[in-house]
């Protein structure tokens, strides 16, 4: 999740409490915990797909802090940017591979020390994860061009899962996929709330993942204001959760989990299990909780790089659906504060976010966690952090944006085989 300060307008904080109080009484609210968070174990293939071989990258130089008034070099990145493990991987040429051994990041109590077999939470890169995967399903059930995608996202959620329609709220009902994917769905909805009050993103790890009280779509019936148009962006854990809601329900009866295992997780060649946290229905949480190596995340951003072609050449999901995906939309009003990082400014695909003047796109969790794709340099970075829930995460964004130039930069200048 790339978390932004707790901003919201008043009118959104109104409805959204009265949400929370109507939640409560209808639901008997309760501080128990109920139930333990369930996770689904993504099996590796029969088949692993090796990375290209490995390379040693000694130095690079990079702007700390963007105005050129210092320049840093990689040891100072890992330390400053307090990276646990960093994968470069440069298509067909080579592989770079970097881990924090001494275990002074990512060293929660009783967690593996750090290194390629590791399965490390990825938090909201695990959108990006999602968006992929709702391509896939579209992709089966024939769409192949860009506008055979677009025609599938004009749906609404509501002409999918039709029981969303019949809570008190059924916002959600009215939303196109397409509104959905790309964080416009216009439902009220607060990530991190007032002052850390009426949140919903803890509303949904309570009662959807911990406590398991309640299904995806049973906790998206109680959110069903919406603004006008035009529709603005709001960072939204429930639209990505409401995106898997969907994409599980075209399949029609196939558990998301399993198509993912069968399908994306066999293409790309993954040497490790992954894991990733379900609801009480077993649907896959779409915006987070998937866990897996360093190494089998760099092979889902060459996956996205390939445009959804295995590493046989074979479509697995259509160039078109990535046309869309990755790009953004001048339908849609720009990204604005709260969401906008002011010193590096960003768009926002489906569940993918695209700097701003430049080709690469990025999945981004709150802790620091990136697969960074620069399609023009054949090149994926994944990167995984320790940044405590975002903390000066603005910041330690535009500076690892920065040191990845430098690096996508340094593997560029390599020969291929």
């Amino acid at each position: 999740m790339r978390p932004f300060r707790p901003v919201a307008t008043r009118n959104a904080l109104s409805h959204f409490a009265i949400l929370v109080v109507l939640h409560c009484v209808l639901s008997f609210c309760s501080l128990e915990a109920l139930a333990a968070p369930r996770n689904e174990q993504i099996h590796a293939p029969s088949r692993v797909i090796a990375l290209p071989p490995p390379v040693e990258i000694e130095d690079v130089e990079y702007d700390c802090d963007g105005r050129g008034h210092k320049a840093c070099h990689l040891a100072d990145f890992v330390r400053r940017a307090k990276v646990c493990a960093l994968v470069i991987v440069r298509a067909g040429v080579a592989t770079f591979e970097k881990y924090d051994t001494v275990n002074e990041f990512c060293s929660a109590e009783n967690a593996p020390p750090n290194g390629p077999n590791k399965l490390y939470g990825i938090a909201s890169v695990t959108k990006s994860i999602t968006s992929t995967v709702f391509g896939h399903v579209l992709a089966t059930k024939g769409a192949r061009t860009k506008e055979d995608f677009q025609k599938e996202l004009d749906r609404t959620v509501g002409d999918v899962i039709p029981e969303i329609w019949p809570g008190i709220f059924g916002g959600y009902a009215d939303v196109r996929l397409d509104q959905l994917l790309r964080m416009r769905s216009g439902i009220w909805w607060s990530e991190y709330g007032w002052h850390g009050f009426f949140a919903g993103a803890a509303l949904f790890e309570k009662y959807v993942r911990h406590d398991m009280t309640e299904s995806v779509v049973h906790f998206a019936q109680r959110f069903g204001f919406r603004s006008g148009p035009p529709i603005a962006f709001n960072y939204s854990a429930l639209d990505a959760a409401v995106a898997a809601a969907s994409a599980e329900r075209l399949l029609a009866g196939a558990p998301l989990t399993r198509f993912f295992e069968e399908g994306l997780w066999t293409a790309i060649g993954a040497e490790n299990k992954a894991t990733w946290g379900i609801d009480n229905t077993g649907l896959a949480i779409g915006p987070c909780c998937f866990k897996a190596s360093a190494r089998d995340l760099a092979r889902f951003g060459l996956f996205v790089l390939r445009k959804g072609r295995d590493n046989a050449g074979n479509v697995v999901v259509p160039e078109g659906w990535f046309e869309i995906a990755t790009k953004g939309s001048p339908n849609f009003p720009e990204l604005r504060t709260p969401f906008q990082n002011s010193d590096c400014h960003l768009d926002y695909g489906f569940f993918w976010w695209l700097r701003q003047g430049k080709t690469d796109f990025t999945a981004v969790g709150r802790d620091g966690q990136f697969v960074h794709v620069f399609p023009e340099k054949d090149t994926v970075i994944v990167q995984i952090s320790d940044w405590h829930a975002w903390t000066n995460g603005d910041a330690l964004e535009c500076e690892s944006f920065r040191a990845h130039d430098a690096l996508v930069s340094a593997i560029g200048q390599l020969s291929r085989p």
